[in-house]
């Protein structure tokens, strides 16, 4: 399978991306949707590498992490531990390539699977979630935001930053957010593409 190492620079330092190709791929849909670095990823690792304090000293998961280039740079910015999840090991295969392309500690970065929807898997604190376009089909939004309000529920002040591409004005996720008492801020949009800061509505 054809691979691509991409090079991100930022202030404090670089990340190496690691993407993947289908073979026989002809155009954008051949392209497996984990394994290729989308734009609201750019645009999310560009915030928190603006806004470092929302990472520092936290506890990070990266949602339906993909290449995973917040993830990775969220782990050089200084956080105490960052997860990588995807719903598989093989989706999961490109990131851990590039925590070694960037000779990145595993006691401070790691990988696991998780199901959106089924959050058993996660038995520690969570400070920061952070999901990239995870909202791309309508089908997966209502597990996305069980997913999330389950990991703020179990972790009151855990703070969600994630990055939505709107594709159509005829879905949202807002009624969602609605029924799973989180309330949204948003932060910037760049290119249509919205940065929004998610928080519980249940604390005490």
């Amino acid at each position: 399978m054809p691979s691509n190492v991409k090079v991100f620079k930022y202030k404090s330092c670089q990340v190496l991306v690691q993407e993947e190709l289908a073979q026989d791929a002809t155009d954008s849909t051949d392209i497996a949707l984990g394994w290729y670095v989308w734009p609201s990823a750019v645009v999310l690792a560009d915030f928190i590498a603006s806004n470092p304090n929302f990472i520092v000293n936290m506890n990070v998961i990266e949602l339906g992490s993909g290449t995973a280039l917040p993830g990775l740079l969220a782990s050089m910015l200084g956080a105490t531990h960052v997860l990588l999840t995807d719903k598989s090991k093989d989706e999961l295969d490109v990131a851990a390539r590039s925590i070694q392309l960037n000779k990145l500690s595993q006691e401070r970065i790691s990988t696991k699977t998780l199901l959106w929807g089924d959050i058993s898997p996660l038995d520690f604190p969570v400070d920061v979630v952070l999901a990239a376009d995870c909202f791309y089909d309508p089908k997966d939004f209502e597990a996305i935001i069980a997913t999330l309000a389950s990991i703020c529920k179990r972790n009151p002040s855990c703070q969600v930053i994630i990055a939505y591409q709107l594709r159509s004005v005829h879905y949202t996720i807002q009624p969602y957010l609605t029924r799973f008492h989180l309330q949204a801020q948003q932060l910037c949009v760049v290119d249509n593409i919205y940065l929004i800061l998610l928080t519980s509505t249940s604390i005490a």
